[in-house]
């Protein structure tokens, strides 16, 4: 499951100046800014937290925000702000390391985490304008430790998020109709990794493309901008549009496993990332999974009396398929279904 060397965008810009030679350096199918803007729905985890026993309104929001939207925005979340901003200084000090310091973490052939990129099969292949650094992080013995550049400020971050995770996992199941602890209990050796982004600035912005269009394969997605500067957009009735993140929120998205565990009711959504013309973008995506023994596919509580829409795979054939293919819109969930 691993993926081809690439160079360094940010290396390359650094060495262009960003200009037009960058541009033409690393070319992809870029289609221009999103038309207008997604406000998607903002649910509060501390009301959620209050009505878990019993259901309310927040419970009742966030369950039409998975059906209808597949992204909301989280606050007053449970993850200390010093934890936070402890994530996001550690990842900035990472990206502005020396490009032959970097090089010391780099991903080793037919590996996953470290420094460099994903889902690149093809030396033909068109590649995004990003650089990134993937890492394993739940549950500890997956922790390869050599790649981590700063290791207490990730675990406290790890450990707080997962049970943010948890947390929207056992509502989500109660909203459902199901006990609360019918998803989460396939979790608590739940996989969790880090996708740590860095998209350098490029002049011709509207020609490259800084994540291809994709969904995420896991259950739940927790997204932290870490710099200023904006770039996620969602695909919502044929046009794409821009995400704004509410200061101190998560950007929680619904991943292809979730919607073949609900059998369709919770919609994992086409999203993608773009540049700015002139400033860096960082942020850092948290993916969390279900056990590494968990089956994919729809859940019998759930279908006892409507035909399943989805495959059943073991996890470990699940991201092997998911990993040896290049993003493409939603082609892989597609892949999984049965009609």
């Amino acid at each position: 499951m691993g993926s081809l060397p690439v160079p360094s965008v940010q290396a390359l810009v650094a060495a262009t100046g960003g200009d037009d030679a960058a541009a033409e350096a690393v070319t992809c199918d870029g289609d221009g800014d999103g038309d207008g803007e997604a406000q998607i729905p903002i649910i509060d985890h501390r009301r959620l937290l209050l009505e878990l026993d019993h259901g309310g309104e927040e419970s009742a929001r966030l369950h039409r925000a998975c059906q209808d939207w597949g992204f909301f925005q989280l606050v007053n979340h449970s993850v200390p702000d010093d934890v936070v901003e402890s994530m996001k200084a550690n990842i900035q000090q990472f990206f502005q390391l020396p490009a032959e310091t970097k090089k010391r973490f780099a991903q080793e052939q037919g590996q996953l985490e470290g420094y460099g990129q994903l889902f690149v099969v093809s030396e033909d292949q068109k590649l995004d304008w990003a650089d990134m650094l993937f890492l394993y992080a739940q549950p500890p013995e997956r922790r390869k430790t050599k790649f981590w550049p700063d290791q207490p400020a990730t675990f406290r971050y790890s450990g707080a998020l997962k049970d943010v995770s948890d947390s929207l996992l056992a509502t989500m199941a109660k909203n459902l109709g199901l006990k609360r602890e019918t998803i989460a209990d396939k979790c608590i050796r739940g996989m969790q990794s880090f996708r740590m982004n860095y998209y350098p600035q490029c002049a011709q912005a509207e020609k490259v493309v800084g994540l291809s269009p994709h969904s995420d394969a896991n259950l739940l997605t927790l997204v932290l901008q870490v710099n200023h500067v904006q770039g996620l957009q969602i695909k919502r009735n044929g046009s794409w549009l821009p995400v704004k993140p509410v200061p101190g929120a998560f950007i929680v998205n619904i991943g292809d496993m979730l919607e073949v565990f609900t059998n369709g009711r919770y919609r994992s959504i086409e999203h993608r990332a773009v540049v700015d013309p002139k400033e860096e973008r960082l942020s850092v995506a948290a993916f969390h999974f279900p056990d590494m023994d968990a089956m994919i596919g729809p859940l019998k509580e759930l279908t006892a009396h409507e035909d399943d829409a989805y495959k059943t795979l073991d996890l470990e054939s699940f991201m092997k398929i998911f990993f040896a293919t290049k993003l493409e819109g939603m082609s892989f969930l597609d892949r999984m279904k049965l009609n």
